[in-house]
């Protein structure tokens, strides 16, 4: 097999190589591809404009590329400034900004162990070559420098402060239920840290000092989540600032990044202790019913099916029901905690969801409970005094989510696929077939819909009350 390809010999205008980086690249180009990962080369080359043309100017000045990975994704080197070491950054083929590394030594320890969060890199079958890296930088003596955690996303976006319209952060309190109580030690000490920050302390010293991770510096619309996986600890988090819960707003931490909290989690078998007295090799259902009495509920395998097959136990796990745990069996046992959140129906609202928030209304498909403070204003829709649309731009900041509807039996399933084009089911095409079609604002086909007036309504009514006919008051 042949070699990784390396191209180190010069550094893009106004940057020089380091010599580590030189060091290590005429050590991997005598490696085999594949041994250390799968990327495409070692090459130094400028950030592309492309990618961010309103920072190309100082992603220019201040980084460039190292490392190409097949998706088009890159590895960068940035300086943080403050006589601070150059970080290594992921310059995302979709627009993802985060740090993988404080710096280039750390970042070289993090290949050595398969720890970069990176998966090409961190891939199995690179593992003869990574103890092969561990053995070079010992040998090097490469050591990391003790460095400030440096945040890739907010440094590209200037450190800006947020706006002085961002919510306050709300501290929760966890009150356990019996059932936390329950858990053993380990999954208890993980459960309560759903919902916090991730620059609470608690939530820090846990990622830190037990899991041996990083906790991410922050999410942005771009990377809206995080995970940090700890396979020998049975721990994968999802730190997110994207929770569906109207008790949990995002919190900015610069114009364009937030601070994530812990958002959810997978808990596995190694975590080395059973959940609620569920051994991880159960073989039935039944064995779980023994022990935890009859399921919750059934859900589908996956979104686009309708048979109901997979089994699973809800517990709520604070006296808010905010965090939930959850152990679904479908031929083996899965295991999450996660904070209660909707699903987004429709995150960017538009004349369409006014026209469709207008018919729920009326029909009432809609949760009322769900919004205490604009009562008023749904009974006003529900009456036809004021438009949906209304409804939207007051109530519906963050987008319609599926449990803004009833909790009915196949409701909200329904509503997800017609918002999200599956099964033949489509919010746009319905439409489209009501009030004819027009080239969109993104060069596809959309409504001609320009208001959503309660003529509006009225006519695409017959069919919205085909699709929803199961819910309909009789």
């Amino acid at each position: 097999m042949a070699n990784y390809t390396v191209k180190l010999s010069k550094a893009p205008k106004g940057h020089e190589i380091p010599p580590l980086l030189a060091d290590v690249g005429a050590w991997i180009g005598n490696q085999s591809h594949g041994t250390l990962g799968w990327f495409d080369a070692l090459a130094a080359e400028p950030v592309p404009k492309e990618w961010n043309p309103e920072k190309a100017d100082r992603l220019h000045r201040d980084a460039f590329a190292f490392l190409q990975l097949p998706d088009g994704s890159l590895l960068a080197l940035v300086n943080p400034g403050a006589d601070a070491p150059w970080a290594v950054a992921l310059v995302g083929s979709e627009g993802e900004a985060r740090t993988v590394a404080n710096s280039l030594e750390e970042f070289l320890a993090l290949w050595a162990r398969g720890e970069t969060e990176v998966s090409d890199l961190d891939d199995e079958e690179g593992a003869s070559g990574r103890k092969a890296l561990a053995a070079w930088l010992k040998a090097k003596k490469v050591r990391a420098p003790k460095a400030k955690d440096f945040d890739f996303a907010a440094w590209l976006d200037g450190d800006a402060v947020p706006p002085a319209s961002a919510p306050p952060a709300t501290v929760h309190t966890f009150v356990p239920t019996a059932v936390m109580k329950k858990l053993g030690p380990k999954v208890q000490q993980l459960a309560a840290l759903m919902g916090r920050r991730a620059d609470d302390p608690e939530v820090i010293a846990y990622v830190t000092g037990v899991l041996g991770k990083k906790v991410p510096a922050s999410t942005s619309e771009n990377t809206d989540s995080v995970n940090v996986e700890a396979a020998k600890h049975g721990v994968e988090i999802v730190f997110s600032h994207d929770i569906l819960n109207d008790a949990f707003l995002p919190i900015p931490k610069t114009a364009k990044t937030f601070i994530p909290y812990v958002s959810s989690a997978w808990v596995r078998s190694k975590v080395g202790e059973d959940v609620l007295g569920v051994p991880w090799k159960v073989k039935a259902e039944a064995e779980l019913t023994k022990l935890l009495g009859p399921p919750t509920g059934r859900s589908a395998a996956f979104a686009d099916e309708d048979a109901l097959t997979v089994a699973y136990w809800d517990f709520a796990l604070d006296t808010a029901e905010h965090v939930w745990l959850t152990l679904e069996f479908d031929e083996a046992l899965s295991v999450t905690l996660a904070v209660e959140g909707g699903g987004a129906l429709e995150r960017y609202p538009d004349v369409t969801t006014g026209l469709f928030i207008g018919y729920a209304a009326t029909r009432g498909l809609l949760d009322a409970s769900r919004f205490p403070a604009h009562r008023a204003l749904l009974e006003a829709v529900a009456t036809r005094k004021a438009k949906g649309s209304e409804f939207v731009k007051q109530a519906l900041p963050r987008g319609l989510w599926d449990n803004h509807l009833r909790e009915a039996p196949g409701l909200r399933e329904l509503a997800w696929r017609w918002f999200h084009n599956m099964n033949g089911l489509w919010i746009t095409d319905d439409l489209k077939k009501t009030f004819g079609k027009r080239a969109g604002p993104h060069g596809h086909d959309a409504p001609k819909l320009d208001d959503d007036t309660w003529d509006a309504v009225d006519k695409a009514a017959p069919l919205l009350d085909k699709r929803f006919a199961e819910w309909l008051a009789k």
